[in-house]
């Protein structure tokens, strides 16, 4: 008899999602330590919803979009002064721990993002569509 198994994410997968994770956390620590954000912080959305994407989606297109989203967001840290600003003000300490999670978090992200996108296009990614026969 023949089963089949769906394999699970990788190393590099699970490490991306963990470091978009964490930059959202920086995102929120931020906000509570009172830095000027929105109502609803696009940003604090986008990594949660990559995360989300890279840890219960098994296909290559929502480890593109999660990739888009770290560099999006990234170029826009950079971009923008607020995150310089955060990360020089000692006189908020929980917007200046806030803003070094989220560089953490990013810089996470993006390293093991682009190890997966390698992985995964180069043949030895394992996802949903790659299902592997079990004998008994």
């Amino acid at each position: 008899m023949v089963m089949t198994k769906a394999l699970t994410a990788s190393r590099a997968r699970t490490s991306a999602a963990a470091g978009l994770g964490l930059a959202a956390v920086g995102i929120a620590a931020q906000i509570a330590g009172g830095a000027d954000y929105p109502p609803v912080p696009p940003g604090l959305v986008i990594l949660s919803v990559a995360a989300g994407l890279m840890l219960l989606t098994r296909h290559r297109w929502p480890l593109v979009v999660a990739t888009a989203a770290a560099v999006f967001i990234s170029v826009g840290a950079v971009a923008a002064p607020n995150l310089r600003e955060q990360l020089t003000d000692l006189d908020e300490p929980l917007v200046f721990a806030g803003s070094g999670v989220q560089v953490v978090g990013l810089l996470t992200a993006l390293i093991f993002s682009a190890a997966s996108l390698r992985e995964v296009f180069s043949g030895g990614g394992r996802y949903e569509d790659q299902i592997e026969p079990v004998k008994e």
